[in-house]
């Protein structure tokens, strides 16, 4: 045996010595703590100014709506404006359809009741789309900090099943690493898209969300 302290452990220094590596996971579903909903103000016109100008009078009257639903501006901001050429294409070529102005803006909001209300009244009142809500789970909720240790005691109960199986008695830790498993945010996803108007604001649920853990553990064998 020749058990390595984690901070000194080097895969070349102990090779003939038995380990198993396991991978610990845990998944946990819980509340979000906020939404992420976009909303986009488009017109189209023949020419680029008019259909800025349709924009950003709407845009305005969006900044108004959002004030008023107690929106505040660090839970806000513009994302993107655009103005381009829509094109056509045909048989003949391209034809000019007119000039396309955009603004999207991004709200955060945490009340489901607030952005069933937003989500009507823009479409309704303003003409607006609607994507979203992207629920989170914010990165200080403690639901994170449980799920890594369910899945530090997954990977340990793991490992020691491993070690049971092969008649060894399951050692100290000689490794822990994190895996990169890309994004680990909530699962679930919406997409809003108001098709007609509405004077009831529209039911939103957060409902429950997943928070991934997983941790790649490697424990010393003894063999008996």
């Amino acid at each position: 045996m020749c058990p390595v302290p984690m901070e000194k452990a080097d895969p070349g220094s102990c090779s003939d010595a038995p380990t198993v590596t396991v991978r610990g996971e845990a998944v946990i579903r819980a509340e979000p703590d906020e939404a992420t909903l976009w909303v986009t103000l488009t017109a189209l016109e023949d020419a680029p100014g008019p259909a800025l100008a349709d924009v950003s009078l709407r845009s305005e009257a969006l900044v108004a709506l959002l004030d008023e639903l107690g929106v505040v501006k660090a839970d806000r901001s513009t994302t993107g404006v655009t103005v381009y050429e829509e094109l056509d294409h045909t048989a003949r070529g391209r034809r000019s359809l007119g000039h396309r102005a955009a603004a999207r803006v991004a709200a955060r909001l945490t009340d489901p009741e607030l952005i069933g209300r937003l989500v009507t009244r823009a479409t309704t009142e303003l003409d607006a789309q609607i994507d979203g809500p992207r629920w989170e789970i914010a990165a200080d909720n403690p639901v994170r900090l449980e799920a890594a240790r369910k899945a530090a005691g997954d990977g340990k109960r793991k490992a020691q099943a491993y070690a049971d199986g092969v008649g060894a008695r399951l050692g100290p830790v000689v490794r822990l690493s994190e895996p990169d498993l890309g994004f680990s945010g909530p699962r679930r996803t919406g997409k809003l898209i108001a098709l007609a108007a509405s004077a009831e604001p529209m039911p939103i649920e957060a409902g429950e969300h997943e928070v991934a853990a997983a941790i790649d553990v490697t424990f010393a064998l003894a063999l008996t």
